[in-house]
């Protein structure tokens, strides 16, 4: 089969390598689409090291069954799915306790999350367990479908973690991808004020499609007297979604008393001041949220049936498998959200 291997640091080959097949319990998936997440832009960048290469990268897949192996009983040969990258097995504590991305023994499809990387989706095909599988709905494309992942980690945060109650008011730092499904998730939630910043209008118009009711550009105008402009009693909830430190400070300078934070977007090493003291008064409560978990891929693929998110909002680019070094070079422009490969 056809993949792009990651040799190095932004040094992928496209190369034929041996078609995967499937042990007990595995099925081989036809990839039709695989989302570019940061995670694997930092893999080809050098930023993120829990991998040695060579190795397939990209964990955001949907395509069809074209094989399976010994044991799997749900899914069959051209059954169109969605891929849930983090594998879990089910028996040690925290699966039991519903924790499956704490999972002991874990592994993860061409992501992030777990020591134990395994090939992902920029290729022609990729091996799954049978238990990362979900059936797609038809209604939706593969496209939109691949982004199932990324959708359920937004909803995980924003619904199971930071409890977001109708009428709340909610503040994204970061209007990129995962922003924008925050977005989304938050607007089908009922947040009743929903402010997108950033530093880039190409992706603030794309938050107000997402559902924002205000937006604000950092570059532009301070944003901590924008926020109180629009809220002079200050945000219920704020969410990190842009990944940099900056971002995260900001979070913390938003708050008001019993202000609920997630710290969703930074994943690279590096901290920030912060005042134990101020947190103890103000009672600022603090959360964070990765991976995902079976049940949250069931209510992502739930919200995209039923057109409560329509995750295509998102794309601004897709590309077939053969043009991923292009597409790893758009990844560093400022016009574009959400890029998707096409094997």
């Amino acid at each position: 089969m056809l993949a792009a291997v990651l040799e190095d640091i932004k040094h992928i080959e496209l190369k034929e390598v041996p078609k995967p097949e499937p042990r007990y319990g595995e099925t081989i998936v036809k990839v039709k689409a695989c989302g570019i997440c940061q995670t694997d832009f930092k893999a080809y960048t050098g930023e993120r090291k829990n991998f040695t290469p060579p190795i397939i990268v990209g964990h955001e897949i949907s395509g069809i069954v074209s094989e399976v192996g010994k044991g799997v009983k749900n899914f069959r040969e051209g059954d169109e799915v969605i891929v849930s990258p983090a594998i879990y097995c089910g028996k040690c504590d925290y699966c039991k306790s519903g924790l499956e991305h704490y999972c002991v023994n874990g592994a993860v499809i061409g992501g992030d999350g777990f020591d134990d990387v395994r090939d992902g989706g920029f290729a022609e095909y990729v091996v799954v367990p049978e238990t990362n599988l979900y059936k797609k709905p038809k209604q939706v494309s593969f496209s939109a479908a691949a982004l199932a992942e990324p959708l359920a980690g937004s909803y995980k945060g924003m619904i199971e973690y930071s409890n977001l109650r109708l009428g709340e008011d909610v503040v994204i730092i970061g209007a990129g991808s995962m922003g924008l499904l925050l977005t989304q998730v938050a607007s089908a939630a009922g947040a009743a004020t929903l402010i997108l910043i950033d530093i880039e209008d190409y992706k603030l118009e794309y938050a107000k499609k997402c559902g924002a009711t205000h937006v604000i550009n950092s570059k532009k105008e301070s944003p901590r007297e924008k926020v109180y402009d629009i809220l002079p009693k200050g945000p219920d909830v704020i969410f990190e979604a842009a990944g940099v430190l900056d971002a995260a400070s900001l979070a913390f300078d938003l708050c008001r008393r019993g202000s609920r934070i997630n710290m969703f977007g930074v994943t690279t090493p590096g901290t920030i001041p912060v005042s134990p003291g101020h947190i103890h008064f103000t009672e600022i409560a603090m959360d964070a949220s990765f991976s995902v978990t079976p049940r949250t891929m069931l209510k992502s693929v739930k919200l995209m049936e039923k057109g409560l998110v329509d995750t295509s909002k998102i794309i601004t680019h897709e590309f077939p498998l053969h043009e991923i070094s292009k597409a790893l070079e758009t990844m560093n422009l400022p016009e574009r959200i959400k890029i998707v490969i096409k094997p």
